[in-house]
C-alpha cells in the first residue's frame, strides 16, 4: 500500500478540470480582446466620417471666401438666404448628387447683417453614423465687407 501512494505523488501533469478552467479563462480573454478591437474599428470609422464631413464643410466655406465682397462687386449678395438652403448630397469624394442617394448632406446659410455689418456664412454637413444616429458638423464665419 505504501508504494501506491508514492506513485500517485510522483505522477505529474494536469487534471481534466484544470485544463478546462485554463481554456475557459483563455477564451474569456480572447473574447475581451475581440470586443476591444471591434470598438476600435467603429471609433476609427466614425472619426473618418467626421474628417470627411469637416473637409466637405471646409470646401464650401472656402468657395464662399473666394467670392469678392467689395463696393463695386459683391458676389456674396446673390448667395444670401433666409434659411438653410442649397441642399447638396455628397459622397466621400465630394461628388454632388441632387437626390439623397449619397451619405453626406451639405447645406448653407448666408445672412446679410446690414450695410455696415459683415455677412454671416454658415455651412453644415449632416450624416448618419453606422448606429443610425445623426451627426452634424457646422462651420461659421463672418465675411467683412470692404467699402
Amino acid at each position: 500500500m505504501g508504494r501506491r501512494k508514492s506513485r500517485r505523488r510522483d505522477a505529474s501533469g494536469f487534471t481534466l478540470l484544470e485544463v478546462m478552467i485554463a481554456l475557459l479563462l483563455a477564451t474569456i480573454g480572447l473574447l475581451g480582446t475581440v470586443a476591444v478591437q471591434q470598438t476600435m474599428f467603429n471609433a476609427t470609422a466614425n472619426a473618418n466620417d467626421a474628417a470627411i464631413a469637416t473637409r466637405l464643410a471646409t470646401q464650401a466655406m472656402e468657395e464662399f471666401s473666394a467670392r469678392t465682397v467689395h463696393v463695386d462687386l459683391d458676389q456674396l449678395a446673390t448667395a444670401v438666404t433666409a434659411d438653410w438652403t442649397n441642399t447638396t448630397y455628397l459622397n466621400a469624394a465630394g461628388v454632388a448628387n441632387a437626390t439623397p442617394d449619397f451619405r453626406f448632406k451639405r447645406e448653407t446659410l448666408v445672412t446679410n447683417q446690414g450695410v455696415t455689418s459683415p455677412y454671416a456664412v454658415s455651412v453644415r454637413v449632416t450624416y448618419n453614423l453606422d448606429t443610425g444616429a445623426v451627426k452634424t458638423i457646422r462651420i461659421d464665419q463672418q465675411r467683412r465687407k470692404t467699402w
